[in-house]
């Protein structure tokens, strides 16, 4: 009887969690930020253009990345740091 009363009452907690999720604005399939997981409506920061992005380049020593603003630059070669540069100088 008790298992019973516990299947009653874990089915009448789905079923207001799914009345809730369908009442709430935004979400399902009418454009929220997360679209259930569906393939075919990723979520909306797969979609933001990348507005403040850096240009990244490559240092000729370590061959590491890293933001254009940081790079040093000698002799129209690309470097991550002034130790660096004066390596190959």
């Amino acid at each position: 009887m008790k298992l019973l009363m516990w299947l009653v009452l874990a089915a009448l907690v789905v079923l207001a969690i799914r009345k809730k999720s369908q009442q709430q604005p935004g979400a399902g399939q009418d454009g929220g930020a997360f679209n259930s997981g569906h393939p075919s409506n990723p979520p909306n920061m797969a979609q933001a253009p990348a507005q403040n992005a850096e240009a990244m380049v490559c240092c000729e020593t370590c061959q590491i990345h890293f933001p254009a603003s940081e790079a040093v630059y000698r002799e129209q070669h690309v470097y991550c740091s002034v130790a660096h540069a004066d390596q190959h100088a």
